[in-house]
């Protein structure tokens, strides 16, 4: 399997300067003309769930922006078959670590559902850093916050109870992805090996506490859908 499905390729109807998510990244500063050079040679991915979008040990040739759909980011794991290293929704950035870094990736990016994706040219990209102080700055900051959630979340994993753990995931969950329309279940679909690895726990002991949270009332499940009945219930598990 290769760096990425060319067949999934289409050059992009729109363009930077106009598209309404860059409100909501790291390049909402830039002017009309820095947005015009990202969007140079500018592509648009589409790619089906369970689909990988770049595989570990890959070079980044391009900025991968997420307009639609969900994507997890994963290893080879030993206490599961996969550990999930970080989770995505649209308008974040995909590999942007490695990019920067201009290291491999070091993870593979799968669709959690079917997604688009934005591929801005990396020459295009460093370009517009280069001229401007403020992105710089902002792409370090962001970098930097990203780090320390990373070791917070580490701690939590590692220094808790496995109930806490899961609780503080599903807490995760809810605070990225939000809620449906009923305003009480998790705006994501994830199998309970996913649930585990985000926990760092086995699968059995994901199952078996999803159960005894049912019965406790604190969350009701459904194949995949998790809705969250006390949510109050859950933070004091955490704490």
């Amino acid at each position: 399997m290769g760096f990425f499905n060319f067949k999934n390729m289409e050059h992009c109807l729109g363009n930077c300067v106009g598209c309404l998510k860059v409100n909501y990244s790291l390049f909402s500063d830039l002017t009309e003309k820095e947005l015009e050079s990202l969007n140079m040679e500018r592509n648009k991915l589409f790619f089906k769930k369970g689909d990988s979008i770049f595989l570990e040990g890959a070079m980044p040739i391009g900025l991968y922006c997420l307009n639609h759909g969900k994507v997890k980011m994963i290893k080879k794991g030993k206490i599961e078959d996969e550990f999930i290293v970080s989770l995505h929704k649209p308008v974040d950035f995909l590999g942007f670590d490695n990019l920067m870094s201009n290291s491999p990736y070091t993870y593979t990016a799968v669709a959690i559902e079917d997604v688009s994706i934005c591929i801005i040219k990396k020459e295009n990209l460093f370009s517009v850093i280069e001229k401007n102080v403020d992105l710089g700055k902002k792409i370090i900051n962001y970098l930097s916050q990203k780090l320390i959630d990373q070791n917070e979340r580490m701690l939590v994993l590692t220094q808790t109870k496995m109930e806490s753990r899961l609780a503080y995931t599903l807490i995760e969950l809810i605070n990225f992805y939000g809620y449906d329309i009923d305003g009480k279940t998790i705006a994501v679909e994830l199998k309970r090996k996913e649930l585990a690895s985000l926990s760092s726990m086995n699968t059995a002991n994901v199952i078996r506490i999803l159960s005894a949270f049912n019965k406790q009332k604190i969350v009701k499940t459904k194949l995949r859908k998790i809705q969250i009945l006390n949510l109050q219930s859950l933070k004091q598990i955490v704490e």
